[in-house]
């Protein structure tokens, strides 16, 4: 029987997700502002999204740490530091965000590219550790955990909505545009970035100490175990009943089950339909992740600000408000076939080819300077967010139902794909040069 869901768990574990990628997505909403003010200029996005993935050392070290020190990778313990180094770092980066200092003779923002690649670890981490703690709870708390993790975009997102744009106009954009500056800095930008993650840790507090929460989590660790039998039973069962201890063994142990034990243990000729279901949904992920984690956001500046930086700004904005919307949708149409998610992700694949796309024809795309192209590379970039967020809850609940291990693995493909789409796209700007700002 579905187990109903207790609104106020819903909202803190909301309330926690948030936490998973509010740092880096903060930097993320405020690149408008910073590509203008920092002495990286353009470059400034293709840099952060190689420092995002060198940071996948973070969960590299945790997965390894789990698998062989268990004791000492504790999902709990691990999540508090996440919260609370993001909550320390936010706090750094509002005072020192715009300092910069001369390497080679030429000038770097060497502060807030170091502070990013400690946002980034703890976010790149917390895909292999929020994610499996999440194992600990009913199939029901996953969409408002996703929900959440939305929100880690929609709050930086709202907040540089009211702080404005501000920069120069390029040159190709139309030339009636003109750009009030922001409506309060960006320190003070940092600093309200804090208190969202200080939210999310004291949320995270909440669910390890509220009855309320624990009688969730610990309902679900009951009604995921075999039913106890009486000594009579036990003494003399029917075949009838022999059939359906194994059949519920069976069930358990699927729903326990280790992906390694999928691919390669003893078993793996019967779970072969287990196996192939793995295969698809990894390999969504994958390609999601890195054309949404490595790709796109690293050319989106070369696609967006020939139309203006206001084009640049809704791009990014609308697009992370977007993401918690096409989540709160599972919550009223679900998709759970493999085919349907393949397919979708091959619209994904589509729309982010038209974006790249845009972008190599930088400084002059089509329909520059005019309404019709600044709508339609907005509207683009906001389906094709809105399309990954839809996919990625919905492969989650699917893997949910196989226990923690399937979640660190989807963590894992998660940040092997942004890693391999971020490297791809580094090298070949770095070689070819085939993205030119104004």
């Amino acid at each position: 029987m579905a187990m109903q869901v207790n609104l106020f768990v819903s909202l803190l574990i909301t309330l926690f997700g948030m936490g998973s990628w509010v740092a880096i997505n903060g930097v993320w909403a405020e690149l408008p502002l910073l590509t203008s003010q920092l002495p990286e200029g353009w470059n400034l996005p293709t840099y952060l999204v190689l420092i995002i993935q060198a940071a996948n050392i973070g969960p590299i070290i945790f997965t390894i740490m789990r698998q062989y020190k268990k004791d000492m990778a504790s999902l709990r313990y691990t999540a508090y530091i996440i919260l609370l180094l993001g909550f320390v770092a936010a706090i750094l980066l509002s005072q020192f965000w715009d300092k910069e200092v001369e390497m080679n003779s030429k000038k770097s923002s060497l502060p807030l590219l170091f502070l990013s690649f400690i946002f980034a670890i703890l976010d790149c981490t917390s895909s292999v550790v929020f994610l499996p703690f999440m194992a600990k709870y009913p199939s029901g708390y996953m969409i408002p955990f996703y929900i959440g993790e939305g929100l880690s975009g929609v709050m930086p997102s709202l907040l540089a909505l009211a702080q404005g744009t501000g920069g120069d106009t390029c040159y190709n954009a139309s030339s009636n545009s003109t750009t009030e500056g922001p409506r309060f800095g960006v320190n003070v930008y940092f600093g309200v970035m804090s208190l969202l993650m200080a939210t999310s840790g004291v949320a995270f507090y909440l669910v390890n100490n509220l009855d309320v929460s624990l009688n969730a989590r610990y309902a679900n660790i009951r009604s995921s175990s075999p039913p106890v039998q009486s000594v009579e039973q036990e003494e003399s069962p029917s075949p009838e009943e022999n059939a359906s201890s194994t059949a519920e063994t069976n069930e358990i142990k699927l729903t326990n089950i280790k992906v390694y034990e999928v691919f390669c243990g003893e078993n793996r000729t019967e779970l072969a339909a287990t196996k192939w279901l793995f295969v698809q949904l990894y390999l969504v992920i994958a390609i999601i992740a890195a054309l949404g984690n490595g790709v796109i956001p690293a050319i989106l500046s070369y696609a967006c600000l020939p139309y203006g930086p206001t084009v640049y700004h809704l791009a990014t904005e609308l697009a992370l408000l977007a993401n918690p919307l096409c989540c709160f949708l599972a919550f009223f149409v679900a998709c759970r076939r493999p085919s349907i998610l393949g397919f979708l992700c091959s619209v994904c694949v589509i729309i982010a080819s038209i974006i790249i796309y845009t972008a190599s024809l930088s400084p002059s795309p089509w329909l520059v300077g005019t309404t019709m192209g600044s709508v339609l590379i907005i509207l683009l970039n906001v389906l094709w967010t809105g399309c990954i967020s839809y996919i990625k809850v919905n492969v989650a609940s699917v893997l949910q139902g196989y226990g923690e291990n399937a979640l660190l693995f989807c963590g894992i493909c998660t940040q092997l794909g942004s890693c391999l789409g971020a490297v791809v796209i580094f090298v070949i700007n770095l070689k070819t040069n085939s993205f030119k700002p104004c």
